[in-house]
């Protein structure tokens, strides 16, 4: 076996033929049009390699020793299957039968010797682009499957998920319809706020649907610019709107001098109101939500008192980063469900008769990412979840290109 240029992306070619001479002017031949070749001197050789490399072509002999081209190429297709691998049999047999036999074998197409090298050129780029063309469709058609699966689950948890709301608004419309002048203020105010809380609940829904649908599908779009992170956090806190009378607090801590980054202030909102409804809602029985905000810049350093981040989780930070941590006292993620947690539609089998998408962790992620940076959950069952999530972060307005 031979090899070259194992490194570079470009088409790697399964070169398989008993004559030392055909295979070195043919692994020339191919180096100089920028493929990768590896050489195989025999056909149980071959079939080990492409079993080992899955290569992109295979250039087969015909005629060899031992196992020949047309019992190589039956058993490279069974192996291959559906996939399509292309076989270029290169053989001096030219009579009919063993045309026959080759296409029988499973062979793409055939080129005979002495070989024409510019048609054996034109041969291999014509069957590397339909191979090409092929992936591209098996991955479009792969992509709409994974799209209707998607949809289908989507229109399940909305049957099921838009039900409560719909119901407490309906409700309360109709009883304040009937007894509004029979009721005193509190009283209609109470109902009033169901509604508003309900539909609340139905634009979160509504967002969290149509952010995992642009998540699916790649559409999700990221344009960073200049945001003021203090400011951006009164905003979210605000857009909650947590009840008259909720048992929740949200308690929001800053550190760091400068707190004008550059990130994408959509998706570290969405973000964060994604986080912070998860810490309320499957906190029951009310606490205290924390939201720290930090900006570390290692070649600024400041001692900050009360700080909940130690030491070691600075260590390793060697750029300044953005740091969002948001701490309930929740019910916690069973230990063996804390590794699904960022899937989508996932819900841990604790949480009862809460409601939820399974989305949120899922958008948060998917923000993140786009971002370029990492997000880690830390969570005990009856004691809590800590999210942290940390921001590549740049204050001026130079733009920071996902990739």
């Amino acid at each position: 076996m031979n090899s070259n240029d194992s490194q570079n992306n470009s088409p790697l070619i399964l070169l398989v033929d008993d004559d030392r001479t055909t295979r070195m002017m043919l692994r020339r031949a191919m180096h100089n049009e920028g493929y990768r070749v590896v050489e195989a001197a025999d056909g149980i050789e071959g079939l080990e390699l492409y079993k080992q490399l899955n290569p992109d072509i295979v250039l087969l002999d015909a005629k060899m020793p031992g196992m020949d081209g047309f019992t190589c190429c039956t058993q490279i297709k069974a192996i291959a299957g559906g996939l399509g691998i292309p076989v270029l049999m290169i053989t001096s047999l030219e009579d009919e039968d063993s045309v026959d036999r080759a296409f029988e074998a499973g062979a793409t197409d055939y080129i005979t010797k002495p070989i024409h090298w510019a048609v054996l050129r034109r041969r291999v780029q014509r069957l590397l682009q339909e191979k090409q063309a092929e992936r591209e469709i098996l991955k479009a058609l792969e992509q709409e499957r994974e799209l209707n699966e998607l949809r289908s689950r989507i229109v399940t948890m909305v049957s099921h998920e838009y039900r409560t709301p719909l119901t407490a608004i309906l409700s309360s419309a109709e009883l304040l319809e009937c007894y509004w002048h029979k009721w005193d203020e509190q009283k209609r105010l109470k109902h009033l706020e169901r509604i508003q809380l309900a539909a609340t609940h139905l634009t979160q829904l509504v967002a969290d649907v149509l952010s995992i649908n642009e998540v699916e599908s790649g559409q999700i779009e990221f344009n960073p610019a200049p945001v003021n992170l203090k400011n951006l956090c009164q905003e979210v806190i605000a857009e909650l709107r947590l009840a008259p009378g909720s048992l929740h607090q949200i308690r929001v801590s800053h550190y760091g001098d400068d707190l004008e980054v550059v990130i994408d202030e959509k998706l570290v909102q969405q973000m964060l109101i994604n986080l912070l409804s998860n810490s309320i809602k499957y906190s029951p029985k009310g606490g205290e939500i924390e939201l720290e905000l930090i900006y570390y810049n290692p070649s600024n350093l400041t001692e900050e008192k009360g700080l909940s981040f130690t030491e070691a989780e600075f260590k390793d930070i060697d750029s300044p980063v953005t740091i969002f941590r948001v701490k309930d006292q929740g019910l916690g993620i069973l230990p063996h469900e804390q590794g699904q947690v960022f899937n989508a539609f996932h819900r841990g089998s604790n949480v009862g008769t809460i409601q939820g998408t399974g989305l949120g962790l899922a958008i948060a992620k998917k923000c993140v990412e786009l971002h370029r940076g990492e997000i880690t959950i830390v969570s005990e069952v009856g004691v809590g979840t800590t999210v942290t999530v940390t921001l590549p972060s740049r204050t001026s307005a130079s733009p920071l290109n996902p990739g």
